[in-house]
């Protein structure tokens, strides 16, 4: 019971709730375009990208959280199209996200692609107690004005991005939730407690990037970063992971005060076009850091992806070498 409540302070904090609500993703450089739309086509193929996070495992309420992302090129368009489709679970706040995505790509800027992507869909939320809580049943929170009465609301949502990459390296940086939408379910009344539950819908900022180092050679190396921010919490993921062969990666992440993160993963290349397609496999283990270690056995997560390369008359001008943008 007291793990519970403490997820429901970090979820709901009081009747108005303030916090980076977007669900965090250790292995982040697999799936660029849940942060930014700018990327969308951007690998000139069809491909699909499923995460899974179960963080703080043994917590109870602990947030499960998990994203598909499908994206294509079309050259039809001159840029690339996508679908986020977000879940995430903490304590007595679920959350579902469905989101459209457009880029333009604009090529040969400064030898590589640059990509301005919008997009627009709909965020759907439910806040508070529901019936599969056990305890709801042998406890009287009704008469806690902590514990409001659930809240069920759909409401529009809109981002925004802008993403460069060339053969070495790539850019982003974007912004989600540009509509600040209010959750608000008005003055309820349970019990002899009126509830004012409102929820805003922060506005969330992402910066990330990478290199690959010894491009071409067995063995690469490719740091990376990503930080994340609604102006109220900030944080950032330094990442290195190297790869072999076009084969395996191993490497880790460094979250700043929450958690050290080894990853592994391995590709295997499509049948017909090698190392441009095919499927990939990754698994993170968030150690937690924080004070929270003490309460959590640490934080799971699964990668998949497939992709397809898409056949299409490449122009002069075009630059890059897709296989390093996975």
């Amino acid at each position: 019971m007291k793990k519970t409540l403490t997820i429901i302070a970090f979820a709901l904090g009081s009747t108005a709730a303030f916090a980076q609500q977007d669900p965090q993703f250790s292995q982040y450089m697999h799936n660029k375009m849940f942060m930014n739309p700018a990327y969308a086509g951007m690998r000139q193929a069809l491909c699909g990208t499923l995460i899974a996070r179960q963080q703080w495992s043994g917590f109870d309420g602990a947030p499960q959280s998990g994203v598909l992302s499908v994206d294509m090129f079309t050259p039809q368009l001159r840029g690339g199209v996508g679908l986020n489709v977000m879940y995430d679970k903490l304590g007595f706040e679920q959350t579902m996200a469905y989101r459209l995505a457009y880029s333009f790509h604009l090529n040969n800027v400064a030898g590589g692609t640059l990509g301005i992507g919008i997009e627009a869909g709909a965020a759907s939320k439910t806040l508070g107690p529901g019936a599969n809580q056990a305890w709801v049943a042998t406890t009287n929170w009704q008469t806690d004005p902590s514990v409001p009465p659930q809240l069920k609301k759909t409401t529009f949502d809109v981002g925004f991005g802008l993403w460069y990459q060339r053969q070495n390296m790539w850019f982003g940086i974007s912004s989600t939730h540009l509509a600040a939408n209010t959750f608000d379910d008005g003055t309820t009344s349970v019990a002899t407690v009126n509830h004012n539950l409102v929820y805003q819908m922060a506005r969330h900022y992402w910066i990330t990037g990478g290199v690959t180092l010894l491009q071409g050679n067995t063995w690469e190396i490719r740091p990376s970063f990503l930080v994340k921010s609604d102006a109220t919490v900030t944080s950032f993921d330094l990442t290195c992971l190297a790869m072999y062969n076009q084969r395996f990666w191993f490497g880790a992440s460094y979250r700043y005060q929450d958690a050290i993160i080894p990853m592994v993963g391995f590709q295997v290349p499509h049948a017909v076009t090698g190392e441009n397609g095919g499927l990939k496999v990754g698994f993170a283990y968030d150690y937690t850091t924080s004070n929270l270690g003490d309460y959590n056995n640490g934080s799971f997560e699964l990668f998949l992806n497939y992709c397809v390369p898409i056949k299409f008359v490449q122009k002069t001008e075009r630059h890059g070498d897709v296989r390093i943008f996975d």
